[in-house]
């Protein structure tokens, strides 16, 4: 879990540019761009995440749903385009879960620009609790968050944390370092 924050304008989205750059021109490893996932339209939001990952069983596609905080059977039934902006963000995090378990193995890198900041805080923190518990489940995956919003800091528990100022100023900070 890496954690990037600092403020609005500081260069965060610049940098998981370059971090996603890094990771295509080396391989070795899957890029998960988290605002590029979408959903298909004319299906409910279970079939959304189904479709992503068609080897799935129920257990499995509700245990994503459950991560993204969409586990609620009246918003499962729903297509994308019923869904608030909130639970489309979260349907996106879902179908980036599903990316990843359906990758075919080996490690995958999620980035996450903004992360959050389309919810309200106590959901945007239980969201990133979430998906802490995904990346200690899942040691495939290296999900990079980046976002403004300082109060994810505690529920990330983020093993690198990078504050980005504004200019060149970057601070980087491993856990137990």
């Amino acid at each position: 879990m890496v954690f990037i924050t600092g403020p609005s304008g500081g260069g965060k989205s610049t940098l998981l540019r370059l971090i996603g750059q890094a990771v295509q021109d080396r391989g070795g490893a899957g890029l998960v761009r988290f605002d590029q996932m979408s959903a298909l339209a004319g299906l409910t939001v279970v079939d959304c995440i189904g479709s992503a990952l068609p080897e799935a069983g129920m257990d499995e596609l509700l245990t994503i749903l459950s991560l993204a905080g969409l586990n609620d059977a009246f918003v499962m039934l729903r297509r994308p385009g019923e869904l608030s902006d909130g639970q489309r963000y979260r349907l996106r995090l879902a179908l980036a879960i599903a990316a990843v378990r359906g990758g075919g193995g080996g490690l995958t890198v999620v980035l996450a620009d903004e992360f959050g900041s389309m919810l309200d805080r106590v959901t945007a923190g239980v969201i990133a609790r979430n998906v802490r518990k995904w990346t200690r489940r899942d040691t495939d995956v290296c999900f990079i968050a980046a976002t403004a919003h300082d109060d994810l800091l505690e529920p990330l528990e983020p093993d690198v944390l990078i504050e980005k100022g504004l200019g060149d100023h970057l601070e980087m900070v491993t856990r137990g370092a």
